[in-house]
């Protein structure tokens, strides 16, 4: 019985042994594992669908590599979302045995359009870590797990088309197709709504969105922030500015712009015909937007001239480079009222979803042929003026010459015209680098000229060209000669002014073109040999002043590191990055982690904002925020994207989410928390 026992518990720890050495050897040969999702799988042709890959591996992942997509012939790749990487640990304890295993997890994520409507497929992805070719284990459809990998790691996607309908027309415009940089060009959006039905208004005279219970929703892709635009192209007026004037309140309709909402809670209509309704007292109601609508006339689907209500919505941008520049597609989806005969009132709600192709416009350079070889650079409309001052001069006095080119164009690439090269005026003057002042209107450049000859001079005309983009022609300014008295330039005698009169000096002081120091062969003529009293007292007062700035720095940083608001505010950068690398930290934490990361993305910004204005972070709104950083001198453009991604972060919380990983917006929180410290140091 005792040698039973003593066998059972050798061979125990035996497969203990085995047991542990398997834990360590597993996590060493342990494959590399390759998951692919997509955020849906049903769109509409101009909607984006979110597409990634993630890999994961026991061992780091090599920054080299990098899925192959080229084979995504169906789809265009819209953006492509930077890698994100990420490790995670686990602990095992396994009769007693400790084992803690690393994970490396990178995730590729790209935003796709689809090229045409139909049943298309996003193959699988090409991916090879260490020379083995990885395979899907597991794919991820909406944000649920899918079992069934028989299609290799393909994922079917369906994209509807339009619908054939004629209670909606888009249409994206552009007043040029062609133009030159620095040229406005409009971009505007055409929204024709069929007018309501006799049933609903006889005499035609009712806007069409006043009977929708819901805003039709537009999405315009230069509607957004200012700074997700093409680069080089510069909007005319400010996003907020531009979207202000188009908005619109009840009883007045409009239409809903991508995802922007009124913040916080609010009541509305809804809550005055439902008012003991919970959705009709707590609901995020999307802003409208609306221009002044005009009643066209144009055929229906069935041939028949039809009123329509257009709206117009034009925005203006200013191309800065050469390129090519898309704007759209623009997609609408909404419920409008519609005929049915089948219905008692002879009309009968029904969904919508139109679509506007995108329209381009080409930004030409400036032609080759036929350019003057006085052409400097500009495009646009100008005007010349030549100045050279003073008239009368002695020979070798300086002179200032001002070249001035006002007008409206670009002057960013101006160069100043090369006067050296110009014999009929370095025959008379010496010519030297000129500075340059340039700005939106005009481009300022001063030469210093010395005349080299004695008599009555002619300063010749100076001519430049420009290139007119409305004439589309090279156009040619001139001057006019100027005339000047130059005179003889006399000796000028004079003991030096740096010299020991001790010693033997000339007394005649003569002309030279390579300054002062040129006439002198004496280096001790030029060494002040006295003492300077002046200059000891004057050195005491700065010691003197510098030790009384000292003590005044030291009394004022006492002050303020004992003033409770001030330490808030130092501490406020401090706080903000240890709170969001506790959100991150507890992001997996949580049944609804989009929902709760969104609201904690969220917290982190009020509580910076309150931490800077010694204010009250609880019942904080995104508007209260936004003018708190303005008042503290942060950028509009800033303020803007701060507005953007609050709203964005918001809309996670009620179930909007557009297209954005909580990645991107983890990315995009702690880039403008680094970048408005900066600028409150600017505005200080």
């Amino acid at each position: 019985m005792n040698l039973f026992k003593i066998g059972f518990g050798m061979m125990r720890r035996c497969y203990v042994f085995l047991f542990f050495i398997f834990l360590c050897i597993l996590p060493l040969q342990a494959a590399p594992q390759m998951s692919v999702g997509v955020d849906r799988t049903t769109v509409y042709e101009g909607e984006s669908i979110l597409y990634w890959i993630t890999l994961i591996d026991t061992q780091p992942i090599e920054e080299s590599i990098m899925p192959d997509v080229s084979a995504l012939n169906d789809f265009h790749i819209v953006q492509t979302v930077p890698r994100n990487v990420s490790m995670m640990r686990s602990t095992q304890n396994i009769q007693g045995v400790v084992t803690e295993t690393t994970t490396s997890r990178v995730r590729f994520a790209y935003v796709l359009a689809p090229k045409r409507s139909g049943s298309l497929t996003i193959p699988k992805p090409n991916v090879s870590v260490n020379g083995q070719q990885l395979v899907p284990n597991s794919m991820e459809i909406g944000g649920q797990s899918l079992g069934d990998l028989s299609s290799g790691g393909a994922i079917s996607i369906t994209v509807r088309p339009p619908n054939d309908q004629d209670l909606v027309w888009l249409k994206i415009e552009t007043d040029k197709s062609r133009l030159y940089p620095c040229q406005p060009v409009t971009v505007t959006l055409v929204v024709q709504v069929k007018g309501l039905p006799e049933k609903l208004d006889s005499g035609q005279s009712t806007n069409p969105l006043q009977v929708l219970r819901d805003p039709p929703k537009l999405t315009i892709p230069w509607a957004n922030s200012d700074t997700v635009l093409p680069k080089g192209m510069i909007p005319q007026r400010k996003f907020d500015d531009w979207l202000r004037g188009l908005h619109v309140r009840r009883p007045q309709h409009g239409f809903a712009i991508n995802d922007y909402a009124s913040e916080g809670f609010g009541f509305d209509d809804d809550f005055f015909r439902s008012p003991f309704s919970f959705g009709g007292m707590l609901r995020r109601t999307p802003l409208q937007f609306a221009p002044n609508p005009s009643k066209i006339r144009r055929l229906d689907s069935s041939g028949q001239e039809t009123t329509y209500w257009e709206f117009r919505f034009s925005r203006t941008f200013i191309p800065e480079t050469i390129g090519r520049f898309s704007f759209g597609p623009v997609t609408l989806k909404g419920v409008f009222a519609a005929v049915d005969s089948n219905t008692t009132q002879g009309v009968s709600p029904r969904e919508v979803y139109a679509l506007a192709s995108e329209v381009a416009v080409e930004v030409s350079d400036v032609p080759r042929e036929n350019r003057p070889n006085n052409y400097i650079g500009a495009f646009g409309t100008f005007d010349w003026s030549v100045d050279l001052q003073p008239r009368q001069a002695k020979v070798g006095d300086p002179m200032t010459l001002t070249l001035c080119l006002t007008g409206q164009g670009s002057t960013t690439h101006v160069t100043p015209p090369d006067l050296s090269q110009n014999s009929e005026i370095t025959a008379n003057f010496k010519v030297y680098p000129p500075t340059e002042e340039v700005n939106d209107k005009s481009c300022t450049f001063t030469y210093t000229v010395r005349p080299t000859q004695e008599g009555s001079l002619v300063f010749p005309a100076l001519s430049v060209a420009f290139f007119d983009v409305d004439k589309e022609e090279f156009i040619t300014l001139s001057s006019d000669p100027m005339t000047m008295e130059i005179t003889e330039s006399k000796t000028t005698h004079s003991a030096p002014i740096f010299a020991n009169r001790q010693l033997p000096v000339s007394e005649t002081l003569e002309r030279s073109d390579k300054g002062l120091f040129a006439n002198m062969t004496d280096p001790s003529k030029a060494i002040q040999r006295s003492v300077d009293f002046v200059g000891w007292l004057l050195t005491m007062v700065s010691l003197v002043s510098v030790y009384v700035l000292l003590v005044f720095g030291v009394f004022v940083w006492r002050v303020c590191h004992s003033n409770p608001k001030l330490r808030r505010r130092r501490g406020a950068g401090k706080r903000a990055k240890q709170r969001f690398v506790e959100v991150l930290a507890t992001r997996q934490k949580s049944d609804n982690p989009t929902a709760l990361f969104g609201n904690n993305l969220q917290n982190v910004f009020f509580g910076y904002v309150a931490d800077l204005t010694d204010g009250v972070e609880q019942g904080m709104t995104t508007k209260d925020a936004c003018i708190k950083l303005l008042e503290l001198g942060v950028t509009e453009q800033t303020v803007s994207e701060v507005r953007g991604i609050l709203e964005t972060l918001d809309a996670t919380r009620y179930g909007g989410f557009d297209l954005k990983t909580l990645d991107e917006l983890a990315e995009e929180t702690n880039s403008l928390l680094k970048r408005i410290p900066k600028e409150l140091t600017l505005s200080e």
